[in-house]
């Protein structure tokens, strides 16, 4: 049950990297979410997507995905080592003991231009779990004329991390990847479409196993409609504020 609970807690993160050979041979539809496992090897990869349109602009519908320091969970305030004990998690998050975002990297070459920046995440679920994530934002404009930005969260193994900065913990999940992907679009004036996927692949003794396989796709879906309920609470504070200042 452990290791069931860790795909909650992950708090869903990374671009897609399913091997080309993946066959796909578990899917399920839970809540609006869509979901898809494979086993290849010794290698079981589970995917989730959803799309949702909010009724906000692009800028606040980004703000309300990339406030990952406000996402955590009160109770464990006392685990926190790189965050203030003191703060108040905005947002609930079962398993989140903190995240903290850094900024301040060295100059890779092959992300000069693009903004980007990592985020450091410590996990407790009957023990300690800690990872970095690389967020990259992109714009751009789609073929219809439209504002677009993607949001990419691709989980680091430790070299990885040093490339960026000095880590202040090594990679430590049951998960070998995992990310995600927000594609948002801005369809209108204060319109925002977004299309989710969610990727994970893990070659964990329970995890890779078919029996598995509901009670993750359960725990994923759960994850992702708990996150765009975040996602929406957070948009709809920010257009209340500033309606309060016009």
């Amino acid at each position: 049950m452990r290791y069931f609970k860790i795909a909650t807690a992950m708090t869903l993160a990374l671009t897609f990297n399913a091997h080309a050979e993946m066959n796909f041979d578990k899917s399920d539809n839970l809540n609006g979410v869509i979901l898809a496992s494979g086993k290849a090897e010794k290698i079981r990869s589970y995917s989730g997507k959803i799309s949702k349109d909010f009724p906000y602009s692009l800028e606040m519908v980004k703000n309300g995905i990339t406030n990952f320091s406000e996402k955590c969970n009160n109770d464990y305030k006392s685990k926190r080592e790189y965050t203030s004990t003191e703060a108040e998690c905005k947002y609930f998050n079962e398993h989140l003991v903190e995240t903290f975002v850094v900024k301040n990297l060295k100059p890779v070459e092959a992300y000069k231009g693009v903004e980007h920046y990592l985020v450091g995440r410590q996990v407790y679920n009957r023990g300690t779990y800690t990872y970095y994530e690389l967020v990259q934002i992109k714009n751009g404009v789609n073929d219809k004329n439209q504002k677009t930005m993607t949001i990419s969260l691709e989980m680091l193994n430790d070299s990885e991390v040093k490339a960026f900065t000095e880590p202040k913990f090594g990679k430590d999940s049951a998960f070998d990847k995992s990310g995600s992907s927000y594609t948002l679009t801005e369809v209108g004036p204060g319109q925002t479409h977004m299309d989710y996927e969610y990727h994970a692949e893990t070659d964990h003794w329970i995890l890779n196993k078919e029996v598995s396989v509901p009670q993750v796709f359960a725990s994923i879906s759960k994850s992702i409609n708990d996150l765009m309920r975040t996602v929406e609470a957070e948009s709809s504070s920010q257009k209340r504020e500033l309606a309060s200042h016009q």
